[in-house]
């Protein structure tokens, strides 16, 4: 993962693109045979997507069953293929039924690259098309709202007019509106650190979600997740917490290695102590976990990815990790597979599913 600055500001713009054209079975899968090292089970997705692209010829089909009949091995490797395809489609159902809800509660609411053309065989997966079109609508609008923002996987920093930094995280977006009276920043999504200069004449205040936090000292951190809910965490000094929308609420008020967590919705929660060595680990380009369920693990891994990780059963999720990793999907599954029973089956560029 590169946590240098993307050159590509519409980064899932090619999965919108191949919806309005179709895509040829010959552009999809060299028929002759080729295994440069490639495993079965990555021969079977690869034949499981190809069929339910949509454009297959009868040569193709009949050189799909001459590959089946080979070996018992491989119907048995294609019978895993079409139940990995199936758990995929139940998560990303499930995954719009909760984005569903979670609206409603808001206030305001490869296949391994060994054909011919890998990242058109990835893009005919049907669930790496649903998820490149989900993901290509809102960080195109967060984009033209802001002022500054990152890309999946990109960190950057930023000095501000009166001297305050901010250090935006993976997938973040800000807007500004600094006054003679009043500063303030809009968190329109992600996470970010705030070091603010100091000025008495102009307060300092950052705005996500249903929230508006004021500065009161140098060093705190805010993010807006998904969901809705927010957090915001103190390295140095304090900060009010407020809700502007509910009047008769008093402000919360969060001291150095504290955190608040509010839920979107509802009343202010009271600050709890916080690791700082932990929340703020992604700022020195790590992830630390303890004792933590895989599903947490996996949630976070997938802020900082492109290729998006899904969990095959409920009984993978549970399992508990611990340990300080890079900020790379790909380092931190290769150590998951060596710490566990763990398998992974990639569906093109958008797509790993981890199953046992």
């Amino acid at each position: 993962m590169n946590l240098e600055p993307g050159n590509d500001v519409f980064p899932h713009r090619r999965g919108l693109f191949l919806l309005f054209f179709p895509i040829k079975d010959s552009l999809l899968m060299n028929t002759e045979p080729e295994h440069s090292g490639e495993t079965l089970a990555d021969e079977a997705i690869d034949w499981l997507v190809l069929l339910r692209s949509g454009s297959v010829s009868a040569e193709t089909r009949c050189e799909f069953e001459r590959w089946l009949q080979q070996d018992g091995a491989h119907q048995t490797a294609f019978a895993e293929a079409e139940s990995l395809w199936g758990t995929t489609a139940q998560v990303l159902k499930a995954k719009q039924t909760a984005d569903v809800a979670l609206q409603g509660l808001n206030a305001r609411g490869n296949i391994k690259p060994s054909r011919r053309s890998s990242w058109s065989l990835g893009l005919a997966t049907a669930a790496s098309l649903l998820l490149g079109v989900g993901m290509a609508w809102s960080p195109l609008a967060d984009w033209m709202l802001s002022d500054y923002s990152t890309v999946v996987g990109e960190q950057k920093k930023v000095v501000l007019a009166d001297g305050s930094s901010v250090f935006l995280n993976t997938d973040t977006a800000i807007a500004l509106d600094l006054s003679r009276k009043l500063r303030r920043v809009e968190l329109l999504k992600g996470q970010a650190e705030f070091r603010v200069a100091k000025d008495a004449a102009r307060p300092f205040e950052v705005v996500a979600g249903n929230t508006t936090v004021r500065a009161l000292g140098t060093v705190f951190e805010v993010f807006e997740q998904a969901s809705g809910a927010v957090d915001i965490t103190v390295s140095e000094h304090a900060v009010s917490v407020r809700l502007p929308g509910k009047s008769g609420v008093e402000p919360v008020r969060v001291v150095e290695s504290e955190r608040l967590h509010y839920a979107g919705y509802g009343e202010l929660n009271r600050a709890e102590p916080a690791n700082l060595n932990q929340a703020n680990a992604w700022q020195r380009g790590k992830l630390i976990f303890r004792d933590q369920p895989l599903t947490e693990v996996v949630a976070e891994l997938n802020r900082y990815a492109r290729t998006h990780i899904v969990l095959k059963g409920a009984e993978i999720g549970r399992l508990r990790v611990s340990g300080v990793f890079p900020i790379d999907d790909a380092a931190v599954l290769g150590a998951l597979q060596k710490a566990f029973p763990i398998r992974s089956a990639r569906l093109g560029p958008w797509l790993v599913i981890l199953y046992s």
